[in-house]
C-alpha cells in the first residue's frame, strides 16, 4: 500500500562526507530534530526533501541505487556528496 510522504537528505557537521537518506510521513524538519539524540553531537540539517505519493517505495529505490555507497548495511547513511545524493 502506497503512503504519501517525504524522502529526505540530512547532513550533520559532525559527520562530514556522509548523508542520511530516509523517509517520513510527517514534517521533515521535526524528523531531523527527533534524530538529534544522545549519540549525535550536533543537530542534523535538512539538505533536501521531496514529497512522494509513495515515500516507502521511493526510499527503497534510492537506497538500492546507492547501496555501494552505504556505510553500514543496517543504517541509512551513505558516503556520497550531497549533490550526487540529490
Amino acid at each position: 500500500m502506497s503512503q504519501k510522504g517525504f524522502v529526505y537528505i540530512l547532513t550533520n557537521s559532525s559527520m562530514p562526507g556522509l548523508v542520511k537518506i530516509g523517509k517520513t510521513t510527517r514534517d521533515v524538519f521535526k524528523r531531523s530534530v527527533e534524530l538529534y539524540q544522545t549519540g549525535v553531537p550536533r543537530p542534523f540539517t535538512v539538505y533536501y526533501s521531496v514529497l512522494s505519493p509513495d515515500c516507502h517505495a521511493l526510499e527503497i529505490d534510492v537506497h538500492r541505487t546507492l547501496d555501494k555507497k552505504r556505510v553500514s548495511p543496517d543504517r541509512e547513511f551513505f558516503e556520497i556528496p550531497t549533490g550526487d545524493a540529490m
